[in-house]
């Protein structure tokens, strides 16, 4: 179990950082009640180019059906491991501590109901959510850069629940600072869902996000 002493703050997002964090979140499909929109960059690659929609394919002479916008990938974050392709490595309880890496130990806390302010991000206003408090230790014996690990994803069943961001809930857009050897650090994150949603929070290093554990009820 991680020892409960206040951590250190995590990066709160200046220009730069806010820009890493724009990059690395996913599903950001344009919706039109969100504060912002962002786009992945670990989302699948292009398909290769074909014919322009409507236009006349070469090889059969039939115009191109058109792509639904946001393409065949679930809504939420593009970057999560949500279907059969990507290995659950663990899964563990809220509240109770599970091995991410050699290195890092972490405990998913929650979750808590509820309800988006007056300028949420990624939500609109009144959006219920569910709130959960993310805490890494640093169990190795060198400081460890936890970037990787601030975009944990929310699903229920497979389909992912978008993050929201809202200081009126005490969930800013921050990432985890480096963590020095046997400290934590802890970071708030908040997932549009009804309070009675039954969420799974997946938490991954986002450089290798086709592995991930698991925490639930």
């Amino acid at each position: 179990m991680a020892v409960p002493f206040p951590p250190p703050p995590g990066r709160r997002l200046g220009p730069v950082g806010a820009a890493l964090l724009v990059v690395a979140l996913a599903g950001c499909a344009e919706d039109p009640t969100a504060g912002t929109a962002a786009a992945s960059s670990a989302s699948p690659p292009a398909a290769t180019a074909g014919p322009a929609p409507g236009s006349a394919s070469p090889e059969t002479g039939r115009a191109a059906p058109e792509t639904p916008r946001g393409g065949p990938a679930p809504s939420g974050n593009d970057v999560a491991p949500y279907d059969d392709t990507s290995t659950r490595d663990a899964a563990g309880s809220f509240g109770a501590a599970q091995r991410l890496s050699d290195s890092l130990e972490a405990v998913v806390a929650g979750p808590r109901p509820g309800t988006t302010g007056d300028r949420p991000v990624r939500a609109a206003p009144g959006t219920p959510v569910q709130v959960f408090t993310l805490t890494l230790t640093n169990t190795g014996s060198t400081p460890v850069d936890a970037v990787p690990w601030s975009f944990p994803v929310a699903v229920e069943g497979e389909e992912p629940a978008p993050p929201v961001f809202d200081d009126s809930l005490g969930v800013p857009m921050e990432t985890f600072p480096t963590i020095a050897p046997g400290d934590s650090a802890s970071l708030e994150v908040a997932f549009s869902a009804e309070h009675d949603a039954d969420l799974a929070v997946r938490v991954f290093d986002n450089t290798t996000p086709d592995h991930y554990v698991e925490f639930t009820d």
